[in-house]
């Protein structure tokens, strides 16, 4: 399963990383705004968000996008809960946050990417 990390602050993205590559994830990018999340999401099957990027209050329009036009199943990770008003059944945990309360919440959004789904019926990746 391939992770897309949406991160602004490197320090977190990398610990991120360290905490996906071991519970079995392969990184598809680290994107730090709108555009190189749009453009990394074809490349995941799993995202992981911050709510606030430094492009503003990006992270749940791209969550939305994320899951409409890839079928990513979707993480959020922010200081701000309160901040994601609608989370749309997607996992919203806050910083800071433990490697295995981060494990937890990927193997939650994975279970609700499309993709996955479209692959375990067709037995091909869509």
């Amino acid at each position: 399963m391939r992770l897309l990390i949406v991160e602004d602050e490197p320090v977190i993205a990398l610990a991120i990383e360290e905490v996906a590559i071991a519970a079995g994830f392969e990184i598809a990018g680290i994107a730090t705004n709108t555009s190189e999340a749009l453009e990394l999401g074809p490349e995941a099957d799993v995202a992981i968000i911050d709510v606030r990027l430094g492009d503003g209050l990006t992270g749940p329009s791209i969550a939305r996008a994320l899951f409409a036009g890839f079928g990513l199943g979707v993480a959020y990770l922010t200081a701000n809960p309160d901040l994601v008003e609608d989370a749309d059944g997607h996992v919203v945990i806050t910083k800071p946050a433990s490697a295995e309360r981060i494990k937890e919440a990927l193997s939650l959004a994975a279970r609700g990417a499309r993709k996955q789904t479209l692959q375990d019926q067709s037995g091909q990746t869509t």
